[in-house]
């Protein structure tokens, strides 16, 4: 017998522990956990995607939203500190296909 499907608040929860460990790593400078960590995150979305909120038992719903409410503030904080590094590769990287680029027409 397979066992019965975790609740949404167990789901989301799982989904905010993830949150708060990426948002971890991007402060530590750790990108390949936070790499690692976003294929877990993209399973469980795709499990919540299946399961909308108006499922979810209404003892449950506050608790999911307040859950909702920390995972889009972690990922907003990590996407903070990752923006800025991002620009920053992309200005380190940009150069280089520049003279890449300048090299094959020689």
């Amino acid at each position: 017998m397979a066992p019965a499907p975790a609740g949404l608040a167990a789901l989301y929860g799982q989904l905010a522990e993830i949150s708060r460990a990426m948002l971890a790593a991007a402060r530590r400078g750790d990108w390949d956990a936070v790499t690692a960590s976003e294929s877990d995150c993209a399973g469980l979305v795709g499990q919540l995607r299946l399961r909308p909120i108006e499922t979810c038992p209404p003892a449950e719903r506050e608790t999911c939203m307040h859950l909702i409410r920390e995972i889009l503030a972690n990922d907003a904080a990590t996407r903070d500190i990752a923006e800025p590094w991002m620009k920053e590769l992309e200005q380190i990287l940009r150069p280089r296909r520049h003279l890449f680029g300048a090299q094959m027409y020689r």
